[in-house]
């Protein structure tokens, strides 16, 4: 069992993983939140829209599953 812990020789696996976790530490840094980025790109009437329908339209289809 102790052998599943050791990476193989020459294995990348540990840094590859360190690597994957900075990478999406630096993501969540640089991107402005979602809200932001959609009233950004539609205005904000438009985003606010938007939301409302979806959410609407979520909160219908759970309905209609329960």
């Amino acid at each position: 069992m102790s052998d599943a812990l050791v990476p193989p020789a020459g294995g990348r696996g540990t840094e590859l993983l360190l690597a994957h976790c900075a990478a999406l530490t630096r993501l969540d840094d640089a991107r402005a939140p979602a809200s932001e980025r959609l009233e950004h790109a539609l205005g904000g009437d438009l985003a606010r829209m938007l939301v409302l329908a979806l959410a609407s339209r979520r909160t219908r289809s759970v309905e209609l599953a329960a």
